[in-house]
């Protein structure tokens, strides 16, 4: 059971690698939108230039977090995140269960897309956010940085008190009321975009979404079936994101320190430190490699298993 449950050290080098960040591209590619998450490289690709309030779709959950969507009657993606402003003016994510640990955080953006082990996805803000929502944002992700992920209302998922059921869902899991509380990750996320009035706060349900159906824009759960927070208009369907154009690797699968770059520009190594008066390392650029022009895999092999609970049903709409 020791090998299913979240990662015992929240701070170590398992939940803050090393990782290389592309010197001038940090930020990455993405692919042309799909609702799908077969990870396929769909061209043409573009430079990925992000903002606050663009949401990120991850799939590289462990197997215990695998166990649990399973058992709430979900599947791909596991996880997410929402871009925001941090504090010293640069891009980060806030999310909450960072690193499969039962924390909410704050990383940096180039930090966090280059070290996740998995696929991802990113849904642009297809409007940039005004001044105000763009400090709301990061209020919200200030106060709830370092908070206790919610593990019991997730679990909630799985048994018959489940908010996501039938008919409690219309009238349970509305937006809460104040900052700096408890979340699981999709919860986290809209109840970000509610607080700076990005969504619909009448109609989201904040404790009864799952990442799946930030995903899709569809969703087993009547209630949000009809009401999908992002369907606004707002943000892209999810492009497919990657730090080398051409490849649709999971980061896992990618060239690792101490391998060569293969990308053009070289990279930056970037290991997270200690830092005084913080409970948290610092992701920090530590040398420089020159990128090597040498042939990798363009897509993952063997490729990924979509299972049935991977993708939502076909439900119209009404």
């Amino acid at each position: 059971m020791l090998g299913l449950a979240p990662v015992g050290d929240p701070t170590g080098p398992k939940v803050y690698p090393p990782t290389y960040v592309p010197a001038t591209t940090p930020f990455g590619y993405v692919y042309q939108p799909a609702y799908d998450v077969e990870a396929l490289p769909r061209f043409p690709v573009r430079q990925y230039s992000p903002q606050p309030g663009d949401v990120l779709l991850m799939s590289d959950t462990n197997r215990f977090w695998t166990l649990l969507f399973r058992i709430a009657l979900t599947g791909k993606p596991g996880h997410n995140g929402i871009v925001i402003t941090m504090a010293d003016g640069r891009l980060g994510v806030f999310e909450s269960g960072y690193g499969d640990t039962l924390y909410s955080r704050i990383t940096p953006l180039d930090y966090r897309l280059n070290s996740y082990a998995g696929f991802l996805w990113i849904r642009s803000r297809t409007t940039p956010l005004t001044p105000e929502q763009d400090r709301r944002l990061t209020q919200f992700a200030m106060a709830a940085d370092g908070e206790r992920y919610a593990l019991i209302r997730f679990l909630l998922h799985g048994t018959p008190f489940s908010p996501r059921g039938p008919l409690r869902t219309a009238f349970f899991a509305r937006v809460g009321t104040g900052l700096g509380e408890r979340y699981y990750c999709a919860q986290s996320t809209l109840e970000a975009l509610a607080y700076t009035g990005l969504i619909d706060a009448r109609t989201a349900r904040p404790a009864a979404t799952v990442p799946q159906d930030l995903f899709y824009d569809r969703s087993r759960n009547r209630f949000i079936h009809r009401h999908p927070p992002l369907a606004n208009g707002g943000w892209t369907p999810p492009q497919l994101w990657t730090p080398l154009p051409g490849t649709a690797l999971k980061g896992k699968s990618r060239p690792q320190l101490p391998s060569p770059w293969p990308g053009e520009g070289g990279a930056y190594i970037v290991n997270p430190l200690p830092t005084p008066g913080k409970s948290v390392p610092t992701p920090t650029v530590v040398g420089y490699v020159p990128g090597e022009f040498r042939p990798i895999a363009a897509i993952e092999y063997p490729r990924q298993r979509i299972g049935l609970l991977d993708r939502p049903g076909l439900r119209r709409r009404r």
